[in-house]
């Protein structure tokens, strides 16, 4: 939930900045995570099977 008072410019963006690079590290890690899988487990997801897992998951919550 967004801070009440509102932020000068410069801590927003330092803010923004440190966000985007927690989501750079995230993105990096699954990617990771998804070439293991390939390379050691032989499981394959691709962007469209991806998409239907996570369709089934939310479907059954």
């Amino acid at each position: 939930m967004p801070d009440p008072s509102p932020q000068t410019p410069e801590p927003r963006i330092k803010e923004l900045a440190q966000q985007l690079q927690e989501t750079q590290l995230k993105v990096d890690f699954f990617e990771t995570v998804v070439k293991v899988m390939d390379r050691d487990f032989g499981v394959r997801l691709s962007k469209k099977r991806k998409a239907e897992l996570i369709k089934k998951k939310r479907s059954k919550s």
